[in-house]
């Protein structure tokens, strides 16, 4: 396993040949010394096999005087035993990992994701006089403390959140939407006709209704009129307008749905690999890429204490479940049970919460692929809607003449 390569690269070990026919008597003595023994290997004239770098310290005067002979010196402590003689590099890896580890914790500028250059550089601006400027070391930076800042001093923001990614300082902010004005109660206002309808039933409680039950009306008709006549005066004067306009609308669908469909289902087969990632590049190390035809893939992150701030790698694991394609029928009912849901679902997004139906005309069809529905809804709704109107100011010019 890779845990076990790791370990015995750490502590070292060394490939020994045993060039003898009668080679089971050596392995026994060695056993009976409690040397351990892996990757045992027959060659042509003997065997081939690996011991840790303690065991061939301490029986090395058995295995020179031997028919054993030393192939390779491998691990990190015949490399350890180098460095120790020159101090300097020894000193400078140290003072350049302990250099790499500081500026690896260092956030050195603030970018401003979804704002303008003008807001960007007012939100920096902020920070900086809260105290919060560049360079500084991501432990003292507080994201919840930096996001209050924010929404303190911007209030138009509609969100924000800060992070820190690599040696950035992240905030991503989104404005608020800007609202519609609502009419006031006593602003002069009449009702127009939101879509094409029947007009069903009339409600006025105030304004001058210019429709009829009955009458056919088009999207942007006036249906009651914001300007009606002084009782005191021939005068006309603008009014609020409320009231309820109900109207006949039409619907019409077409849907289709397939007779025979592919669905994916899983076999419960899953394979494991391990990759390297480093740069946002993964790097096998265990396992197989792609096993299987048709798979679903799932990965977590393993991150390594220390290793990964300096080295910006992590372990992915990543997991393989096996898939399938089956071909299902779909039966008639279930069919047209599906498309009138939809048919359903649709409409909702399209009328208001008080409107009723009337009547449906649903006419389903089919042919060697697909199922199809074709409907007409009938439907009574509000379809008013209210929109200010203002007053025309006609300038009089008065022309004097000079006599």
């Amino acid at each position: 396993m890779l845990i076990f390569r790791l370990c015995n690269f750490i502590r070292g070990y060394v490939v020994i040949n045993l060039n003898i026919a009668n080679y089971e008597k050596t392995l026994n003595l060695l056993r009976r010394k409690s040397i351990n023994m892996w990757d045992i290997e027959k060659l042509e004239t003997g065997i081939s096999f690996k011991i840790s770098y303690n065991d061939y310290k301490k029986y090395c005067e058995l295995i020179d005087d031997s028919n054993m002979q030393l192939v390779k010196k491998t691990g990190f402590a015949f490399k350890y035993n180098k460095i120790k003689v020159r101090k300097g590099f020894s000193a400078g890896i140290i003072i350049l990992i302990l250099c790499l580890f500081v500026f690896a914790n260092v956030v050195w500028n603030i970018e401003v994701i979804g704002a303008n250059q003008t807001l960007s550089k007012e939100i920096v601006s902020i920070l900086k006089d809260n105290n919060i400027s560049m360079p500084s070391t991501a432990t003292s930076l507080n994201n919840k403390h930096i996001e209050t800042i924010i929404h303190k001093n911007f209030g138009e923001l509609k969100f924000v959140e800060a992070y820190i990614e690599g040696s950035k300082l992240i905030i991503f902010v989104k404005e608020k939407e800007l609202e519609h004005s609502a009419i006031e109660e006593n602003t002069p206002s009449s009702i127009i006709s939101s879509k094409n309808a029947v007009i069903n039933k009339i409600i006025a409680k105030s304004g001058q209704p210019v429709v009829r039950v009955g009458d056919v009306v088009y999207e942007g008709q006036t249906l009651i009129m914001g300007i009606v006549k002084n009782k005191n005066s021939d005068e006309f004067v603008m009014v609020p307008s409320y009231g309820t306009i109900y109207g006949k609308t039409y619907y019409n669908f077409e849907l289709k749905e397939e007779k025979v469909k592919n669905i994916t289902i899983s076999t419960n087969n899953k394979k494991k690999a391990y990759y390297l990632k480093i740069n946002d590049k993964n790097i096998k190390i265990i396992g197989d890429t792609k096993p299987f035809e048709i798979y679903n893939y799932n990965e977590s992150i393993i991150k390594l204490p220390v290793i990964s701030k300096l080295t910006n790698s992590s372990i992915v694991k990543g997991k393989y479940y096996e898939e399938k394609v089956e071909e299902i029928k779909i039966d008639e009912n279930t069919a047209q049970n599906k498309m009138k849901v939809s048919m359903y679902d649709d409409l909702l997004g399209m009328v208001n919460s008080d409107s009723k139906i009337l009547n449906t005309s649903l006419n389903f069809q089919e042919d060697e692929k697909y199922y199809y529905l074709s409907a007409q809804l009938e439907v009574v709704e509000d379809i008013g809607k209210k929109i200010r109107i203002f007053p025309v100011l006609e300038e009089n010019k008065t022309e004097e003449k000079t006599q």
